[in-house]
């Protein structure tokens, strides 16, 4: 068993922060499409070299986010149902103690 204790609130502002660093993720992952699709503007043997690479480097920083990404709408789910689990029991604790 673990030591540490969290309340609703706690787990209702975990859940906040997570969902804004989700949404931050899928906005920077938008945004860095472009890294990914970059075109030589002309076909010359260095442009083109250094086109790939950009190109290599913007994939690998896209597969990067959105794994981070998909980690965190893991954790959301699981803090949802926490959060579901946390009010569950208390109301299974209120209704025990009312009747």
């Amino acid at each position: 068993m673990s030591d540490i204790q969290l309340t609703i609130d706690d787990l209702h502002g975990m859940l906040d922060s997570h969902r804004s660093l989700h949404d931050d993720l899928t906005e920077t992952n938008e945004q860095s499409r472009l890294l990914a699709q970059v075109r030589p503007p002309m076909p010359d043997p260095a442009t083109t070299s250094f086109v790939t690479a950009a190109c290599q480097a913007g994939r690998a920083y896209l597969d990067s986010v959105e794994t981070t990404r998909q980690e965190l709408q893991t954790r959301i789910a699981e803090l949802r149902a926490s959060i579901e689990q946390y009010r569950k029991t208390e109301q299974a604790t209120t209704d025990t103690f009312k009747g």
